[in-house]
């Protein structure tokens, strides 16, 4: 109707125009063609919306020279406005003298909706019409919305299992009121249907496990999990992609689905699927053919395409090791070739990362007959290659810091304007940025990389979003070997917005009374040279060791420099000077600990670091180096005469990455192994603090499964065990290996599985790898406003009476 009023429209202002226009036997002036000037506006039937915006819509007024476009387009945004149930537009009078052309407008308004009302609904909320909808009380009412609220409905029963139901819609005329209706949507929702089971024929080679176990529509079970619900939207993508996966992953590539049927039982609301399928012959992988590559050899792309011992877990279903009997005559992986070839697989990402952004993989798939009579057919894969012109990176831009500094993100990016291009080198510059702290997750996203295929230049721009850094701590904490204590202090990562870091820190309680100030600048004078200066005084008193306390008062300084032509090294120079005094309590029995006199401690520090974790906290990938050395006395001056080495290892790598399609950040599973070791040169009696201890995650170097300080150079001796004394709980050697399997859930929570190993020594030559204490166990931790809270249970093998124990911990400590 609304198409045949514009063309009856469009006529009469045609005529109109021909009309207008001069004639042979006028005197000659200038063609009007198809324009005609408008005199004046007649608008009809228009009580609720002004004139005003009536005009407005139209876009011309009385004076303006309008055309068949411009009549129709009026209409159309008249249309638009949604206030009209009609609408027609168009010219009377030719615009000649004494024929004024007239513009007529003539309107229906459409009605205003008093109420919405949805009637029988139970088991979905109403608001779905509102959400999907533009249906609302005191607007123009829509016909064509009450379809779309009837979708809607449907749709949210369906996922609720309710596939069935029976909707009316209608708009009822409000009595007594001119123009207004009130819309109601009825709806019998019926029983909801749950899959009881399937039922499948045809099927020879693959079982109805394996099936069933592909699909999402599984029958309902025992767990809460499993209710069955059927939904016809996920039945219909089981039955055209998830079984079909199964069977071209396995090799048939003649599968079909030949029909299927949902039988529902009226009284009970179970439902059984009958499914015929028709599965085809098994094909096996005869022939490869790789064409157009330059770049990398075939034997680099064939580690994709013929995995040797298991490579992808039978990629194409070819596992075998070296002879072309063993690579070839394989069960063909049609998904996982798809998979491989296509653009975000394992070819195209390697060229992607030397910068060959614009190559192009083709991969084609040729059925063969049998090699001999009786056998499986075969395929014959072609991966056609164009590599084109690898890809520089023009530019690299940062947008969103507000008060974070350029150059400190800028150090972070391990891309370069001039740089080839590379894809795994941009994903570590986003997790590097993560890895500062002050920036929400960064979004992978069109504005990450900007390609211009003409030039082959990259433009990449780093898009952050600051977030609040500096925190105000208060509350409890256990560790350090001083019990439950209470702490207040202010932390700020982010001073200036220049990433220097502050913090003040009191913790108080009964067996500590310790105050801490630090700063850190990471580019002293924004050069590659960092610098921490500390300053402490601290009173306490472990309830390992009962039989006095520690007073420490000192400061230290200490500067980073970067290793010549190592990007991720720096090494460490420093100077600390602190005064010990040692309390011995009253009465105490073990005088062996804080029986001794007081002390300086002059020491030069010494370290070189290489890091490239991609989280400091919880890491998924990269390693971290160290070795430290602290030289004490000498020239040096003070009170103690000995070198103390530090060495530690750790390196991370993904096993498994999931999630993170819609743009957040991905679940990962991640390995991890950690070593580290230490040992003391020289005399330390004076000094029994800075040598090494073991047990529990509080105190010392961490050994999950036992108590705290329960590890001795003498053997395992429970915590406060009167059957050794306290400084012979303490070595001037150490060895500790972890290794865990951690689920990085989010850059928020960790879960982890893990095994510890490790045992002190009197001394570094009585070091022997065959001498470890064992402990193994599960643990979990989560970041808080407070930092990160800890919490595991671990099994100690090697204690007296084995058994488990549980480890809290408040902080960084632990693995």
């Amino acid at each position: 109707m609304k198409a045949h009023r514009a063309a009856i429209a469009a006529c009469a202002l045609m005529c109109g125009l021909a009309a207008a226009a001069p004639t042979q036997a006028q005197a000659p002036q200038p063609q009007a063609g198809n324009r005609l000037v408008v005199d004046s506006l007649a608008i009809t039937g228009s009580s609720r919306v002004v004139r005003s915006t009536i005009v407005s819509s139209l876009g011309f007024v009385p004076g303006d020279t309008i055309t068949v476009q411009d009549v129709q387009a009026a209409e159309k945004r008249l249309w638009a406005s949604g206030q009209f149930s009609d609408v027609s537009v168009f010219a009377r009078g030719t615009g000649a003298p004494g024929d004024p052309a007239i513009v007529e407008v003539v309107l229906a308004e459409a009605p205003l909706v008093r109420r919405i009302e949805v009637r029988g609904l139970e088991r979905a909320d109403d608001g779905v019409v509102r959400d999907s909808t533009s249906l609302e009380v005191n607007e123009p009412f829509r016909m064509q919305e009450l379809p779309i609220a009837e979708r809607a409905i449907r749709s949210a029963l369906a996922n609720a299992g309710i596939p069935f139901a029976r909707i009316e819609s209608r708009a009822e005329p409000v009595p007594d009121q001119d123009n207004v209706v009130d819309v109601l949507i009825e709806v019998e929702e019926g029983d909801r249907v749950a899959i009881a089971e399937w039922v499948i024929e045809g099927n020879e080679r693959i079982s109805d496990d394996d099936i069933i176990g592909a699909v999402t529509q599984k029958p309902e079970g025992f767990l809460w999990r499993r209710t069955g619900a059927f939904e016809r939207d996920a039945y219909e993508a089981d039955l055209a992609a998830s079984i079909p996966r199964l069977y071209l992953s396995r090799g048939y590539l003649d599968f079909e689905v030949v029909s299927d049927t949902v039988i529902v039982d009226p009284n009970t609301g179970k439902a059984r699927v009958e499914l015929y399928v028709e599965e085809g012959p098994q094909y096996r992988v005869g022939q490869l053919s790789i064409e157009g590559n330059r770049e990398f050899e075939d034997e680099q792309l064939e580690q994709f395409l013929l995995p040797q011992g298991g490579g992808l877990l039978s990629t194409l279903g070819l596992t075998g090791n070296a002879g072309e009997e063993e690579r070839f005559g394989r069960v063909f992986d049609a998904v996982a070739f798809e998979e491989i070839t296509g653009p975000n697989g394992g070819i195209r990402n390697l060229y992607n990362n030397e910068g060959f952004i614009f190559a192009q993989v083709l991969g084609s798939v040729e059925k063969l007959p049998p090699a001999e009579e009786g056998g499986d057919p075969l395929v014959a894969l072609d991966v056609l290659i164009q590599e084109n012109t690898p890809a520089f990176i023009d530019e690299v831009r940062i947008v969103g810091n507000e008060y974070t500094y350029d150059r400190v993100i800028r150090d972070r990016i391990t891309v370069l304007p001039g740089d080839v291009f590379s894809q795994d080198r941009i994903i570590q510059s986003v997790r590097n940025i993560e890895g500062l702290g002050f920036f929400e997750p960064l979004q992978p996203g069109p504005e990450l990389i900007q390609v211009d295929s003409e030039t082959g230049e990259v433009d990449v721009t780093f898009v952050v979003e600051e977030r609040q850094t500096g925190t105000l701590n208060f509350g409890t904490s256990v560790g350090g070997g001083v019990g439950l204590s209470g702490f207040i202090g202010y932390d700020q990562p982010n001073l200036f917005g220049q990433a220097k870091s502050g913090s003040v820190r009191w913790d108080f309680g009964r067996f500590v009374n310790s105050f801490t100030l630090s700063f850190t600048d990471p580019a002293l004078f924004q050069s590659r040279t960092s610098g921490t200066i500390q300053l402490f005084n601290s009173r306490d008193r472990f309830f390992q060791f009962s039989s006095g306390r520690r007073q420490r008062i000192g400061g230290s300084v200490r500067f980073g420099f970067p290793f010549p032509g190592a990007l991720r090294t720096r090494i460490f120079a420093g100077y600390s000077l602190s005064r010990t005094e040692f309390t011995l309590f009253e009465g105490a029995d073990d005088t062996s600990l804080f029986g001794r006199p007081s002390g300086t401690l002059s020491q030069l520090n010494f370290g070189i670091v290489r890091e490239n974790r991609d989280n400091v906290l919880f890491p998924s990938s990269g390693s971290r180096l160290s070795w430290n050395v602290e030289v004490n006395g000498g020239v040096l001056g003070g009170d103690g005469d000995f070198t103390k080495h530090l060495v530690e290892s750790e390196l991370w790598t993904p096993v498994w990455v999931f999630g993170g399609d819609g743009g957040g950040s991905p679940t990962v599973i991640a390995l991890g192994t950690r070593l580290r070791g230490g040992t003391i040169l020289g005399d330390v009696d004076d000094f029994p603090f800075e040598r090494f201890w073991m047990g529990g995650v509080q105190f010392g170097e961490a050994l999950r499964g036992y108590d705290e300080t329960s590890i001795t150079p003498f053997g395992f001796f429970p915590e406060r065990s009167r059957d050794i004394a306290d400084i012979n709980r303490l070595g001037d050697a150490f060895v500790s290996i972890s290794t865990e399997l951690a689920l990085r859930a989010s850059q928020q929570f960790s879960l982890r599985a893990f095994f510890d190993a490790g045992n002190v020594w009197t001394s570094f030559d009585q070091v022997s790898p065959n001498n470890l204490f064992r402990g193994a166990g599960l643990g979990a931790t989560v970041i808080t406003p407070f930092g990160p809270i800890g919490l595991d249970y671990a099994y100690g093998f090697d204690k007296t009476e084995p058994g488990w124990q549980f480890h809290f911990t408040f902080g960084g400590q632990g693995f």
